[in-house]
């Protein structure tokens, strides 16, 4: 099974490929920022990482072929890529130990969510419910594919 939740890749050049956050620029009108990608240290060749892939074609598709909007932040539409940003904007520790940074991350944004589901559930709102349990499904399709 593909480890979605993966940091590092090999690149096709052969070197080694590093997660950080871009900003995209889509019909040179768009600026979508804070897109976790994947760039090469050897080549600078970059891609979108395999789990935001989806997200960010929809997102793209949805935006058409003459958008009006001419910025965005991609976080605010996949919970993982936010979860993502959130530990680099708080992550001093070594490149080795950022995996498990972003996996206790994810667990903590999961109790989070889980504590909300159960307040929206006693408030009985169901499209706040729908909401939250759309992100957790992204969550822990993320700490399931890790697990493994």
């Amino acid at each position: 099974m593909c480890n979605e939740s993966k940091l590092y890749r090999t690149c096709r050049c052969g070197g080694v490929m590093t997660i950080h956050m871009h900003t995209l620029i889509y019909k040179a009108k768009v600026k979508i920022s804070r897109v976790p990608v994947f760039m090469c240290r050897t080549c600078f060749q970059y891609e979108p990482h395999p789990a935001v892939k989806r997200d960010l074609s929809l997102m793209i598709q949805n935006l058409g072929s003459n958008p009006e909007i001419t910025s965005l932040s991609f976080i605010e539409r996949n919970e993982w890529a936010s979860v993502l940003n959130d530990t680099f904007n708080g992550f001093q520790g070594e490149d080795h130990d950022l995996e498990q940074a972003v996996q206790q991350a994810m667990s903590a944004r999961i109790d989070l969510l889980l504590d909300l589901f159960r307040i929206a559930s006693e408030a009985a709102d169901p499209v706040w419910m729908g909401e939250i349990e759309s992100r957790l499904l992204k969550l822990i399709s993320h700490t399931a594919s890790k697990v493994s």
